[in-house]
């Protein structure tokens, strides 16, 4: 036995104006249409009510003349998301915002003609995208870099130790710092008592590094200084303001020996030798991460190059949008609240990036279908367990985080990308550095 499916009430065009834009054009038999209002006015006549009629009573003409131009907007409510589920599946359309209605025709008589604008994901066909261009460099470290490293650990490590000598460049001041009215007395808005004052540091006003230096304890001095007009503090911007500075004790810094005992102090057992490959190692670790990401920045501007794509602007503004909710939480941690500005500055500093980013995603996306680059599941669960193997988390804690959150999702799209990198490289045209 054959069931006849009923011939669809819809006449679908699309037309594609932009890459990402999609214009849905929509004719609806009308005799179908009218059927659909006709049951949508008898179920409106069950709750109208009107003076000498019953609810519900209301002769169906009446109804008409009172809700007809509702219930046909109503009608068209309805119609239009079945309309628009049918253009989706007969042209594989893949929007990735919600559909506007930009045009619509209802006549007394005649098809209705509706049309609806979405964006979608652009079809994106990558070319060319063999046998790139690259360059291969070397990964090597800077003379003295390792040297430089532990220069860096011994000044973490540093002390602070009172000295009985004048203040120099390095030392820091413990101070009263008592900011003066116009005409000389101490200003009440208020004193800073033991401030810490570390001579030559970056950020410091010149005036006070210079008055400063070959100060001993007991010394006061008096600073001048004159603030810039775009000064962050709106009580000082554009004044000068005096200063009685009071220096209480100077402090020398402190420096470890760098030794076997500085070396096991970072790590239990560790010799200096030890402490010394162990930072060359991480150095070349971060020198090798620098490397590949600009040869990835390379690879991107290459396909860029070669495979124009705009992506739907929809897209962007949430590309955007999640960067700004970002920019809020790290901002309430910090105790700063974010303007309306500061999100504006953010959208126009951003958009460029926000662009670029959602290009080479979409040109990759296009590079792993057309050769098949798929990431399977256990391969999403060993990269899991790896990262919880590095920060020593529990493999099922781990593990139970990254579905609860979503994780996973993002891990995939990561070594999915990772895995197109990988692809391009190994079929690049290098040359040598």
């Amino acid at each position: 036995m054959t069931t006849d499916t009923a011939p669809s009430p819809f006449t679908l065009s699309v037309q594609s104006p932009e890459s990402w834009k999609r214009v849905i054009g929509v004719e609806i038999d009308r005799a179908w249409f009218d059927g659909e209002y006709a049951r949508n006015l008898g179920a409106a006549r069950r709750g109208h009510a009107r003076p000498g009629f019953r609810k519900g009573k209301v002769p169906l003409a009446m109804v008409e003349k009172d809700l007809g131009g509702e219930v046909r907007m109503e009608t068209v409510e309805q119609v239009l998301p079945r309309a628009y589920r049918a253009a989706v599946l007969e042209h594989k359309l893949v929007p990735v915002a919600d559909p506007e209605l930009t045009d619509l025709k209802l006549e007394e008589q005649g098809p209705v003609h509706l049309e609806l604008s979405v964006e979608v994901r652009p079809d994106v066909v990558a070319r060319d995208y063999l046998e790139l261009p690259l360059t291969r460099t070397a990964v090597e470290l800077a003379d003295g870099a390792v040297d430089e490293a532990l220069a860096g650990l011994r000044e973490g490590r540093a002390v602070w130790e009172r000295a009985e000598r004048a203040a120099a460049a390095g030392d820091r001041l413990k101070a009263d710092i008592v900011p003066q009215a116009q005409d000389g007395e101490p200003d009440p808005a208020g004193p800073v008592r033991d401030y810490l004052f570390e001579l030559g540091a970056e950020g410091n006003f010149a005036e006070f590094d210079a008055a400063l230096t070959g100060a001993v304890a007991g010394d006061e001095r008096r600073v001048t200084v004159t603030y810039p007009a775009d000064y962050g503090n709106e009580r000082v911007r554009g004044r000068t303001v005096g200063y009685l500075v009071t220096v209480k004790e100077v402090q020398a810094r402190n420096l470890p020996e760098l030794d076997d005992a500085f070396a096991a102090a970072m790590k239990e057992g560790q010799t200096l030798l030890e402490l010394r490959l162990s930072l060359r190692d991480e150095l070349l670790a971060e020198e090798t991460r620098r490397v590949e990401q600009l040869e990835r920045e390379r690879i991107v501007d290459l396909l860029l190059e070669r495979n124009p794509v705009e992506p739907p602007p929809s897209l962007v503004e949430e590309y955007l949008a999640a960067g700004v909710n970002e920019m809020k939480q790290r901002s309430a941690y910090l105790g700063r609240p974010v303007t309306g500005q500061d999100e504006e500055r953010y959208r126009e500093s951003g958009r460029a990036w926000a662009e670029r980013s959602l290009k080479a995603m979409l040109v990759l996306e296009a590079v792993r279908r057309q050769e098949e680059i798929a990431v399977t599941p256990a391969e999403v669960e060993a990269r899991i367990a790896a990262v919880a193997a590095e920060n020593g988390f529990p493999a099922e804690d781990y593990l139970a985080y990254v579905k609860q959150h979503h994780e996973d999702e993002r891990i995939a799209q990561d070594l999915a990308e990772q895995k197109a990198f990988d692809f391009l490289r190994a079929r690049a045209a290098y040359r040598q550095d």
